[in-house]
């Protein structure tokens, strides 16, 4: 009998022993589309854009819902209410992660921040929140104006440059920055960032169901142990990874501008005391992944915000209004926040309407645990459908939710009024309980000083075809990468609204750095 045969044999036999371990609970699970033998749901699932038919299955089946793929049980949260019960008020059983075999044990031997729960991620997980708390990313604002500045001149300077191009480099220059510190990136570099992102989407990848086969079939991890051959590929990984990340911590201690120290993550996670009990390479890779985490979201963020101002045109006019009047012909600042509501609640409705990653990542049960009438088991994976959740496919939450209106979060009197019950204030698209987003803080603050910007610099107008005609864009034409979607590619004119917009952007850049 030949080793494939044998192979096979053995694949089968644990997938129905994985199968007949979870029938006891087959009639309590929450409902969902019923699967075929050994596949159960496989076949039913995209290869991208998996949220539309999740969202498809949530009108079917409800705000939760559960379906397999081979060895493993899936349930999905569809609503506010839901995501705030399981994941929020039920966080004790629901905030691990899955196994992530080729993630977790062989490219990154256990230093993500993504990592299963255990002492060592409760320690990662302390000292990223100290690091990223409300009062520490405040010492970023001046970088982030800087970065704000840097791409509006990118767009007067390079106008022939794409969009994406555009908005890769400054999310990758900001995440980057505010972890390692120094000058911000320029365009079409072929720099550390790029290679370290080309490491980063190996993880990504590994991640995705069905992408690894170590973790379709777990026994395999023992073969890939004892044999270095099959883990060649994977070693080489986790050393040029564990090299960039630990040569750029190490770089990050002598990052200053004028002799001082330039605020950075890494530069706080070497000042932060004993107690936490996280080594030098932990602390490495936990800075590491931020990066990873940061390199697309900012990205897609910002490219929604301008494909909602060309759909939306009235919003950028109130905008712009608001803008004139707060702050005129001098730019924008943080200290002009709080007399700009209607700009802070545009970058809450950029990720209320759009989400950047919009499952969120996978939670996983710790045990055994009841919701309502279901029992989720142990190990089943968790998704956030934060394309239901945030966006929100839940009229309950939100009035109109396909619709791109920043006044809903708005009272009467044009202030900001106090989010809805289980709306996280409005911020459902950073997730839910103890896995929610760390970089949030910094994500928000990113958004809107950009956001203020692009708005106080610019009138967006949509491309003309041939025929002088505005070229048609459809909000529903999307593409995913990986954990990341953004809108199909598109083009817009740039009309500054500012008299010697260039020579003013030139003096805020001198006075922010």
């Amino acid at each position: 009998m030949s080793f494939t045969t044998v192979l096979s044999t053995v694949v089968v036999l644990v997938l129905i022993l994985l199968g007949l371990g979870r029938n006891r609970y087959t009639s309590r699970l929450p409902p969902g589309p019923r699967g075929i033998p050994l596949l159960g749901n496989a076949l039913e699932l995209p290869t991208t854009l998996l949220f539309i038919k999740l969202h498809e299955w949530s009108k079917r089946y409800g705000p939760i819902v559960s379906f397999a793929i081979p060895g493993q049980r899936v349930v999905v949260v569809n609503t506010a209410k839901a995501a705030g019960d399981v994941l929020d008020r039920l966080s004790t059983h629901s905030s691990n992660r899955p196994p992530w075999i080729k993630m977790n044990q062989f490219l990154s031997r256990g230093h993500l921040v993504s990592a299963q729960q255990g002492e060592n991620w409760r320690r990662m997980r302390r000292a990223t929140h100290e690091v990223l708390n409300p009062r520490s990313v405040s010492g970023f604002r001046d970088m982030q104006t800087e970065e704000a500045i840097v791409m509006v001149r990118g767009f007067l300077q390079y106008p022939d440059v794409s969009l994406e191009k555009h908005f890769h480099r400054a999310s990758r220059s900001i995440v980057w920055r505010a972890v390692y510190g120094g000058p911000p990136l320029v365009l079409n570099s072929n720099d550390t960032s790029e290679r370290l992102e080309q490491l980063s989407f190996a993880l990504f990848i590994a991640a995705l169901p069905g992408k690894s086969l170590v973790d379709m079939f777990p026994f395999l991890r023992y073969l890939y142990a004892r044999s270095k051959w099959l883990r060649k590929n994977l070693d080489d990984w986790y050393l040029e990874a564990t090299g960039i990340y630990l040569g750029l911590y190490a770089a990050s201690k002598d990052t200053s501008v004028g002799g001082a120290r330039t605020p950075c993550v890494s530069n706080n996670f070497h000042n932060l005391s004993e107690e936490y009990g996280v080594d030098g390479t932990t602390k490495a890779w936990t800075a590491g992944s931020l990066v990873t985490a940061g390199l697309e979201t900012t990205a897609a963020a910002l490219t929604f915000f301008l494909q909602a101002m060309l759909l939306y045109p009235e919003v950028m006019h109130r905008a712009h209004a608001d803008l004139d009047h707060v702050v005129g012909e001098r730019t924008p600042t943080f200290e002009d926040k709080d007399n700009l509501p209607y700009i802070f609640a545009i970058v809450k409705e950029v990720l209320r309407w759009r989400p950047p990653t919009p499952m969120g990542v996978p939670h996983a049960a710790s045990e055994d645990f009841q919701y309502g009438e279901y029992v989720i088991p142990k190990g089943t994976w968790i998704l956030d459908n934060l394309w239901n959740v945030s966006q929100s496919r839940d009229p309950a939450l939100y009035h109109d939710p396909e619709t791109f209106d920043p006044s809903r979060f708005l009272d009467s009197a044009g202030k900001l009024r106090p989010g809805a019950s289980d709306s996280h204030d409005d911020w459902l698209g950073f997730g839910h309980g103890r896995r929610i987003c760390p970089g949030q803080n910094l994500a928000i603050n990113s958004l809107f000083i950009t956001f203020a910007y692009l708005l106080w610099a610019f009138d967006f107008h949509k491309e003309k075809d041939a025929n002088g005609k505005e070229v048609v864009l459809d909000a529903m034409d999307l593409a995913d990468n990986t954990l990341s979607v953004f809108p199909a590619p598109f083009k817009v004119e740039f009309a500054p609204r500012i008299k010697d917009l260039y020579g003013k952007l030139g003096l805020a850049l001198v006075d922010s750095v």
